[in-house]
C-alpha cells in the first residue's frame, strides 16, 4: 500500500509533492497569513452572484414587469444590499420586507425591486410578484436549479454539516469552479438564496441542509436535487420536535428518499442510525469512517502540536496522511467524509490530502485564537448540541496548555426531553477531564450542576447570562490559560470571547 505523507506549504501546489515525504510542522506565521488571504479571496469568489436580467426574474417568479431595471444580483437584507442588486422583498408571519422599500433604498444603489408593491415615487425598476413571496423565492431557486448542469452535493447530519461543506467545496476546488452555502443559511430561505446565487460557469455546488422538524430535509433535498447525497451523523440536536433519537434520524434519512439511480449517497458507517436508513436502489453507497469495510476509511488521527490534527485516509490499497492546521480530533471524521465525496468525483486521495492541509475554520466553530494577552481561546459558540460539545471538549483536553484548561459552556437549546440528561452528561465530561475552571451560562446547566452536586466547587462559576460571565471570568485568567468557549447561538456567547480578547491586565496573576 503506497504511503501519501505530506504537510504542504499554502503557496505549493507542486504534483511532485505526492510522493515525497517532508516535515509535518504547522504553518508559519508568514504561511497563515498567507492562508488567511486565500480564505478571504475564496470566500469573496463563493459570493459572486449571476447578474439577473428583469425578463428573467419576471419569468422565474411569474411575475409582471411594471418597470425595467438592468441585471443584477439579488439580495433579500436591505442591511446588507449592494449597489447594483435587485431587492426581494420577502414577507413572513412576523416581518414584512416591503416596508424597507422607500426611495433611501434607491439611494444606496438598489437597481430594483421584486415584490407585491413599492413605495410611492419609485423609479428603479420593479417586477412585480402575486401570492406569497416565499412561494415566488421558492419558484426563482427552482429555475436557477434548472439552470445549473454541473454535479450539486448535499450535506446533512447533526453535527459538522460546515466543517465538512466547506472541506468539500475546497477539496473540489481542484477540479474547478465551486459555489457553496454561505454562512448558515441552511434552511429553507437559506438554500434558496444559494441556489439563486450559483454563478455561472460553476461545475460544483455544496449545499448544507439543516432541519429542526420532520419533513425539512425533504423539502430542502426537493429544492436541491442533489446527485451526492452525504449523512454525517445523527446526534442529539433539535430533539425538542422529535420523541428519539430513531426519530432524528428518519428526518436526517429524508435527503435519501428521492435519490435516482446514478446518484451518490455518501453514509457514516460507524453511525448504526446512518446505517439503518433505507437507501433507494440503484443509488451507489459510498461509506467513511473506522470500519474496515469502508471505501474511505481514517485509519488513525492523532493532536499534532496541540494545534492541530494528524490524520490517515485509507482507499483500497492507497494512504495519505497530512495534518489539518487546526485543532479537534473530530475533524478526521469531517476529513473522512470530505475524502469519499472527493473520490467519488475523481478527486486522487493524494490531492485531498494536499488540499485539507490548507483547511481553515469557519468562523466561531472550533476556530483557534491567541489574544493579545497570550490566552488561546477555542473559538466555538457558533452552536451547540451534545455532539459538537463533547468533541469540544475532547479538544480543549488534548490541545497544548502550559497554562489552565478552562471550558466556558453556554446552554444547549432544543433538546427537549433529552435536556438534563445532555447538560449533566457534558458537565460530567469537563468534571472528568479535570479542567482548571469550569464555568457555566444558563439555567440547564445550573440544573446540571445541582443534580451532580457541583454547586459551590472551587472550579466551578456560575452566571445566568454571557455578559455577566464575561465581567467575572477575565478576573481568573491569567497568560498561556487555554479557554474553550461553547454553547448554543441563543446564549450570545460571544460577548465573552470579547471580553477575554479585549483583557488588559497587569500580567502575570496567580
Amino acid at each position: 500500500m503506497p504511503l501519501y505523507c505530506f504537510h504542504i506549504p499554502p503557496t505549493t501546489l507542486n504534483p511532485s509533492h505526492f510522493h515525497q515525504k517532508s516535515h509535518k510542522v504547522l504553518g508559519t506565521h508568514n504561511e497563515k497569513r498567507v492562508l488567511a488571504s486565500r480564505k478571504i479571496s475564496h470566500a469573496a469568489h463563493s459570493r459572486i452572484s449571476p447578474l439577473w436580467t428583469v425578463d428573467e426574474i419576471a419569468e422565474a417568479v411569474n411575475g409582471t414587469i411594471v418597470q425595467r431595471g438592468p441585471p443584477g444580483p439579488i439580495c433579500t437584507d436591505t442591511r446588507t444590499l449592494e449597489p447594483g442588486q435587485w431587492f426581494f422583498a420577502i414577507r413572513g408571519e412576523n416581518f414584512d420586507a416591503h416596508e424597507f422599500i422607500t426611495p433611501e433604498l434607491g439611494h444606496k444603489g438598489c437597481v430594483g425591486v421584486i415584490g407585491n408593491w413599492v413605495c410611492p415615487n419609485w423609479d428603479k425598476g420593479f417586477v412585480e410578484m402575486g401570492g406569497e413571496t416565499l412561494t415566488s423565492l421558492e419558484k426563482m431557486a427552482n429555475y436557477a436549479r434548472n439552470k445549473f448542469h454541473g454535479c450539486l452535493v448535499g450535506v446533512t447530519g447533526s453535527a459538522g454539516k460546515t466543517t465538512t461543506r466547506t472541506m468539500i467545496a475546497l477539496t473540489l476546488e481542484s477540479l474547478g469552479l465551486v459555489h457553496q452555502t454561505h454562512g448558515n443559511e441552511n434552511n429553507r430561505i437559506g438554500v434558496c438564496l444559494s441556489l439563486i446565487g450559483i454563478p455561472q460557469n460553476v461545475g460544483f455546488v455544496v449545499l448544507e441542509l439543516g432541519m429542526d422538524r420532520r419533513g425539512e430535509i425533504m423539502e430542502l433535498a426537493r429544492k436541491a436535487r442533489p446527485s451526492i447525497r452525504v449523512i454525517l451523523n445523527v446526534g442529539c440536536a433539535h430533539l425538542e420536535n422529535f420523541a428519539s433519537l430513531e426519530e432524528v434520524a428518519m428526518a436526517k434519512g429524508e435527503i435519501l428518499a428521492e435519490a435516482k439511480p446514478g446518484d451518490v449517497c455518501v453514509l457514516n458507517a460507524d453511525d448504526p442510525l446512518v446505517m439503518s436508513l433505507p437507501v433507494p436502489h440503484g443509488v451507489k453507497k459510498v461509506l467513511f469512517g473506522q470500519r474496515l469495510e469502508c471505501d474511505v476509511r481514517f485509519a488513525a488521527e492523532k493532536v499534532h502540536g496541540g494545534h492541530g490534527v494528524r490524520v490517515v485516509l485509507e482507499r483500497n490499497h492507497e494512504k495519505v496522511e497530512f495534518v489539518i492546521p487546526s485543532p479537534g480530533l473530530h475533524l478526521a471524521q469531517n476529513a473522512c467524509a470530505t475524502a469519499a465525496v472527493a473520490v467519488a468525483l475523481g478527486v486522487s486521495l493524494p490531492q485531498v490530502g494536499i488540499s485539507l492541509s490548507r483547511f481553515i475554520p469557519v468562523s466561531m466553530r472550533s476556530e483557534l485564537e491567541v489574544a493579545k494577552t497570550g490566552i488561546k481561546i477555542i473559538n466555538d459558540v457558533y452552536n451547540a448540541n451534545p455532539v459538537s460539545t463533547k468533541a469540544a471538549i475532547e479538544l480543549l483536553k488534548n490541545i497544548d496548555c502550559k497554562g489552565k484548561r478552562v471550558a466556558i459552556l453556554g446552554d444547549m437549546l432544543e433538546l427537549g426531553q433529552a435536556e438534563t440528561v445532555s447538560h449533566e452528561m457534558m458537565l460530567s465530561l469537563c468534571c472528568d477531564s479535570h479542567f482548571d475552571l469550569i464555568a457555566l451560562v444558563g439555567k440547564r446547566f445550573l440544573r446540571a450542576a445541582e443534580n451532580l452536586n457541583l454547586v459551590g466547587e472551587r472550579n466551578l462559576l456560575y452566571s445566568p447570562d454571557a455578559e455577566s460571565l464575561a465581567f467575572e471570568i477575565v478576573q481568573r485568567l491569567n497568560r498561556n490559560d487555554v479557554i474553550l468557549v461553547k454553547g448554543s447561538r441563543g446564549m450570545q456567547m460571544e460577548k465573552v470571547v470579547a471580553a477575554i480578547k479585549a483583557m488588559n491586565l497587569g500580567f502575570p496573576h496567580e
